[in-house]
């Protein structure tokens, strides 16, 4: 312990240096230092012969140690000294010493600390009868493990400070790159759209120059036409003036120049042009053509950038376990055929049956998603035809004559799964005289909660959002019953799903113009759907 006094020098001079307190008992060896009688008889019980002094390692020998009395006198006086310093009035103390605690019961300093009791003791304290027998240590010792363990904690604390300090500073550099990052992205959108711009502008200049000039020439082939015609009509006017008054002179006169009236006033050739030449005519078709393009491509541009900005583009592949026995889904999940035989599979509850329907493997509930389908139609020559027809021979000497005919047929306006054959291109024809829009596939979304058993009506009501194609072109599945909206069928298919916006649109992929697009409130997960009864034709999804 530091000592700030001349007692505090001496009381240093009286301690053990075994045990760090004060000496009891004390006895000298052979080079002359003094310890606790105990400390070294312990020393000498536990450490092998020869015995060495734990301050200057000299060795010495057990039957050699000799009590101090003297050292004893001297240790009581300290002692003593200590206690009457202490019981002083602490106006008349030390400053350093008043801000220290002393003991509650005897006002003495407090030195010690009782291990067994675990309590703060003063040198009265200790040698008082409740404590005497205790171990009792100084108060620096006995706050030494404690204090390694604060350390200790501490070390980790520091760690974990500065572990905390070097992730912030990690990620206050990420956050500012990614923050420098989108300064540039900002600069490369106010860079991107003014190009654009300037070549919108530039191509609009360019139209509406191309326009001026057409109509400059229309206002001046306008000008010459009523100029000569003007001239032509006062000519005539002329004439007709002069050969009206010949007619209705006297006989008389008349006859004396009966010379022939139309020689003498001839009918000249008068001017007659066509209004619009055929190149200004073929210049304005052109524009006409031009100006239509324009319209389109914008469109499709329109339409490509505002799904490119705002639409997830997904990779969608499909649930092989909800697809009916009749459809073959590719391993990769991406595209599916309708075979036209039934396929033993695992017969689940959640399989379309008999419909030839399947729904993709994720479905939404939030979000702005994308995703494509191509129509690919194998039309058959004879040969297929005829293994079309061996094909349909086959599944009836399976499954019976009976099975195949549920799939034959129009009921409702529903055309059930079944082969695309000339029977069936006749039908189609007579389905359209009759005012009834065939399909070969359908291509959307549903509802997971959508009914999968027996005939179903596809319609947003029952929880379908869908577009109808066939060879007529594209038709939109509602109550109470479909219409037509594209007189061509696309060979590949975009579905935008905007689900908090209650939005389904579908494009064309190739041309990028709009063909339809449903609005609606959706409720619960939302899939992708497919639906095919064309034999051999395939819908593959893209990307």
């Amino acid at each position: 312990m530091a000592a700030a006094s001349p007692l505090g020098k001496l009381e240093d001079e009286v301690l053990c240096s075994i045990c760090l307190e004060y000496l009891r008992d004390p006895v000298t060896i052979d080079c002359g230092h003094v310890f606790c009688y105990h400390c070294i008889i312990k020393v000498c019980e536990s450490t092998m012969r020869p015995l060495y002094c734990s301050l200057c390692k000299t060795a010495f020998k057990k039957e050699n140690i000799r009590r101090v009395w003297q050292m004893a006198s001297l240790v009581k006086n300290i002692w003593r000294m200590k206690v009457d310093e202490e019981r002083q009035p602490r106006e008349e103390r030390p400053p350093e010493q008043r801000a220290e605690k002393l003991c509650g019961r005897h006002l003495e300093k407090l030195h010690y600390y009782c291990r067994d009791d675990q309590q703060i003791l003063c040198v009265i304290c200790r040698e008082s009868q409740e404590h005497r027998h205790h171990v009792a240590v100084l108060l620096e010792k006995a706050a030494r493990p404690y204090r390694g363990k604060i350390q200790n904690h501490l070390k980790l604390l520091k760690g974990d400070r500065d572990r905390i300090q070097n992730f912030q500073s990690m990620g206050e550099d990420e956050i500012q790159a990614l923050l420098t990052k989108f300064q540039n992205h900002r600069q490369d959108i106010v860079s991107v759209f003014e190009q654009g711009h300037q070549f919108l502008r530039e191509r609009k200049q360019y139209l509406l120059e191309q326009l001026v000039g057409l109509e400059q020439e229309l206002a001046e082939r306008r000008n010459s036409l009523v100029t000569k015609g003007s001239e032509e009509v006062v000519r005539l006017g002329t004439l007709i003036s002069e050969m009206e008054k010949k007619a209705w002179s006297p006989t008389l006169e008349l006859l004396q120049d009966p010379g022939d009236v139309r020689s003498r006033y001839p009918r000249k050739k008068f001017w007659i042009e066509k209004p619009i030449s055929p190149a200004i005519k073929k210049r304005a078709e052109e524009f006409s053509d031009k100006v239509l393009s324009l319209e389109k491509g914008l469109r499709g541009f329109h339409g490509k950038l505002m799904r490119d900005l705002e639409y997830k583009t997904m990779k969608i592949i499909m649930n092989s376990q909800t697809a009916n026995n009749c459809l073959s889904v590719s391993p990769d999940g991406k595209s599916i055929m309708f075979t036209g035989l039934w396929i033993n599979k695992c017969q689940h509850g959640q399989r379309f049956d008999p419909e030839p329907g399947v729904l993709g493997s994720k479905g939404f509930t939030w979000g702005k998603v994308y995703w494509e389908v191509k129509v690919d139609r194998i039309w058959w020559g004879a040969e297929e035809e005829e293994e079309a027809v061996k094909c349909r021979s086959r599944a009836r000497g399976v499954f019976g004559s009976s099975y195949l005919g549920e799939f034959i047929g129009i009921t409702d306006g529903y055309s059930s799964p079944g082969y695309r054959n000339e029977s069936e291109e006749l039908e189609e024809e007579w389905s359209q005289e009759n005012g009834i829009l065939p399909k070969f596939c359908l291509v959307g979304v549903a509802r997971e909660s959508v009914v999968r058993r027996g005939f179903l009506i596809f319609t947003p009501e029952e929880g379908f959002w869908t577009l109808q194609l066939s060879s007529a072109g594209v038709s939109v599945c509602t109550s109470p019953e479909p219409f037509q909206v594209l007189s061509y069928c696309p060979r590949q298919i975009g579905v935008a799903l905007d689900y908090d916006g209650g939005k389904i649109t579908f494009t064309d992929v190739r041309t990028q113009e709009f063909i339809y697009e449903f609005s609606s409130s959706f409720t619960g997960r939302i899939f992708p759907f497919l639906w095919l009864n064309c034999m051999r034709s395939i819908l593959t999804l893209k990307p």
